[in-house]
């Protein structure tokens, strides 16, 4: 319990201190939980996620994506964007590595 309340206190922290760097709030806390937090902490901060897939070495990759719109003006059209997240957890079902990227068109 404390190393989750730790946890929660310490990504709340670097989710803020994101918002002044341009970090996402989701990169922020992905940051400080790799190699401790688990699948069910990471749910709790980021809630379910968009795709799961077992790994043959018995981990797992679980997906998450965000997605908004870029308003347009006269000059430029508008467009959606799309924020992915990829999160590997090893077999103990820790978060163990993510990857970031943006892209064009979410997984809808």
């Amino acid at each position: 319990m404390k190393r989750a309340l730790g946890l929660s206190m310490l990504g709340l922290a670097l989710v803020l201190s994101g918002c002044a760097t341009g970090k996402t709030p989701q990169a922020a806390y992905l940051e400080t939980a790799q190699n401790y937090a688990t699948q069910d902490e990471v749910k709790q901060q980021l809630g379910p996620p968009r795709l799961t897939k077992p790994l043959e070495t018995g981990g797992s990759v679980w997906v998450y994506e965000s997605y908004g719109w870029f308003g347009g003006d006269r000059n430029t059209p508008g467009q959606f964007w799309c924020d992915q997240y990829s999160l590997t957890f090893d077999p103990q079902a820790v978060l163990r590595q993510w990857n970031y990227r943006w892209i064009r068109r979410c997984v809808w």
